[in-house]
């Protein structure tokens, strides 16, 4: 089980890097399909890793696998043109060395929230319903399926996150 998670969590460093290419040259069809095949991978690999008797050898890997996902998002709307240069490199080299240097997960959560609403935002304007209802589907059953852990770890951890960012430090 150990190595299923591994290569779900490679594959989803693979989909990071294909995001550029494939929304840059505004194939987002298939953008939609490399993003809910990385949701579908982050969430078996996660049922893979918990099943598996100990650590996955990428199991530190896993979070920043997701976060390059959000990241390759931005970046290949960016090179579309849909976002602004200024904009999205900035954000993304300011939420990625914020996650680099302080670990708070929050920030690699808006940067994946980021990468994941802009397939969303586009995939409607565009009016792609079939598109739209894949990425929207799969939201659906994870959202379900993973509840609880939603409720117990995902949403305390970016609050958290978010509110660690705004706590004044001690001076002195």
């Amino acid at each position: 089980m150990g190595l299923a998670a591994d290569a779900l969590t490679l594959a989803r460093l693979v989909v990071a890097i294909a995001l550029i290419p494939v929304l840059g040259t505004r194939r987002l069809t298939l953008g939609v399909v490399l993003l809910g095949s990385a949701w579908i991978s982050d969430f078996l690999d996660g049922r893979a890793a918990r099943a598996s008797a100990g650590r996955t050898r990428l199991g530190d890997v896993d979070l920043w696998a997701d976060t390059f996902v959000g990241a390759g998002a931005v970046l290949g709307f960016t090179v579309w043109g849909w976002v602004p240069p200024a904009v999205g490199l900035v954000l993304v080299g300011l939420l990625l060395a914020a996650f680099a240097l302080t670990r708070n997960e929050a920030m690699s959560m808006l940067l994946q929230a980021t990468g994941y609403a802009l397939v969303i935002w586009r995939t409607w304007r565009d009016g792609r319903p079939a598109s739209l209802w894949w990425l929207l589907t799969i939201i659906a059953v994870i959202a379900v399926v993973n509840r609880r852990l939603f409720w117990q770890r995902s949403l305390p951890t970016f609050l958290g996150g978010i509110a660690a960012m705004f706590r004044r430090r001690p001076t002195g």
